[in-house]
């Protein structure tokens, strides 16, 4: 089930509309704010965190892991490994996010305070848009699905450049140094497992038990120096071992037509995949949409109509993601880069658009952007109608066609 876009995608937006229906509600938007600020644990060393402060801070970085993995294992096996298959996946991610800042930044130019929230409409969540991708263009192949899945990665690239680079302070750059340690031991340790698993298994739980001491460091680490925590998981996923698929048999050549992880053991990095997807899809994601989008609505009113960070956050994915990602498309074609194979004009349009499904990283950059301001509950209700825009954008060009040829059929 974790597996399925559609479902992980669906589960999260009904988890996302729950958390704005209830904080709505008089009967249970008290007790929900006062849980979100309820302070589970009163740790030492500055992490007296509210509840939400610790989905965001802390259950987020499961997610970011799996980011990290992801992105090792195409880079090692997938399709980043094809520097012919992913430059055209690249420039378009770079139009992506580039239009998106520039329509949001007309919406605030007289807002120093809104522009803070530059970033926040230049993400694409990978999920929601793969299964809006299979719902409404069904005929697109894996050819576009492929295309859609890597300039997704660069995306989120791009995201994690953005939220280390322009919304982090370094305040005490010595704890970096903590931060490198613990991904030392990270590295070491899981690299230790997957060798001790052929040689001698009592020691796994040792190993395991070790890494994990060592990714909690690196977290606190970058906690402490000012960096958002979640990006521990990135450069713990990055630095996991995985399986390469020229990797070679017991004979000491390759074995053809077997993939490499399964001639041996998976590597760790499959194994904490498989191991982490179905926590971060159904439990990490929707928990944190949930407390994402539970804000009160009725302090907006109709200034919400007149409000530059709602505009440029809704018309900067709904506009500006397509129109940046489509803009770069044609221009690499002049070039001499193709389009993904038997992708049709309509099928890119409709794809692009799809790109302006933001979510999650959306949530994170606009609770990072806006702590504490006014202006978050506007950010965060543009990502919403932004996202919702853009597949209704799909739908309304779609489903007409659909339903003539189910007629003729």
């Amino acid at each position: 089930m974790a597996e399925n876009d559609r479902i992980t995608g669906l589960f999260m937006m009904v988890c996302a509309l729950a958390g704005l229906i209830l904080a709505n509600l008089p009967e249970t938007g008290p007790g929900l704010n006062a849980l979100a600020a309820w302070i589970p644990l009163d740790l030492p060393g500055g992490l007296k965190l509210s509840l939400k402060d610790w989905v965001q801070d802390g259950l987020l970085t499961i997610f970011f892991l799996t980011m990290g993995l992801d992105l090792r294992q195409e880079a090692a096996t997938g399709t980043l490994r094809d520097h012919r298959q992913v430059l055209l996946p690249m420039l378009a991610a770079l139009g992506g996010v580039a239009v998106p800042i520039l329509i949001y930044c007309l919406f605030n130019l007289g807002s120093p305070a809104g522009l803070r929230g530059w970033a926040v409409p230049t993400a694409t969540d990978v999920a929601f848009s793969l299964a809006a991708l299979q719902l409404l263009l069904p005929k697109a192949g894996p050819a576009l699905q492929a295309f859609l899945m890597t300039l997704a990665i660069f995306d989120d690239l791009i995201g994690v450049l953005l939220i280390a680079l322009g919304y982090s302070s370094l305040g005490q750059p010595g704890w970096l140094l903590v931060c490198l340690v613990g991904l030392v031991v990270w590295t070491l340790l899981v690299r230790a497992t997957s060798r001790s698993f052929r040689l001698w298994r009592p020691l796994i739980p040792l190993f395991l038990l070790g890494a994990l001491a060592g990714g909690l460091l690196a977290w606190y680490g970058l906690f402490k120096a000012g960096i958002h925590p979640v990006l521990a998981g990135v450069a713990m996923g990055l630095l996991t071992p995985v399986a390469r698929s020229n990797e070679a048999g017991p004979s000491g050549t390759e074995t053809a037509g077997i993939e490499p992880s399964h001639v041996q053991t998976s590597s760790p990095a499959e194994q904490l995949d498989r191991l982490l997807t179905p926590l971060s899809a159904l439990v990490v994601l929707p928990v944190f949409a949930f407390f994402s989008l539970s804000i009160p609505l009725d302090q907006l009113g109709p200034g919400l109509l007149t409000d530059g960070v709602f505009w440029g956050t809704t018309l900067g994915l709904a506009l500006g993601k397509p129109l940046g990602i489509m803009t770069m498309v044609i221009l690499a074609s002049h070039l001499g880069l193709r389009r993904p194979a038997g992708a049709t004009t309509g099928n890119m349009i409709g794809l692009c658009q799809l790109c302006g499904i933001g979510f999650t990283m959306s949530f994170l950059i606009a609770n990072l952007a806006f702590a504490g301001s006014p202006h978050l509950e506007s950010a965060l209700l543009g990502v919403l109608a932004g996202s919702v825009l853009s597949v209704l954008i799909v739908a309304v060009g779609t489903i007409p066609g659909r339903l003539r040829s189910a007629r003729h059929t």
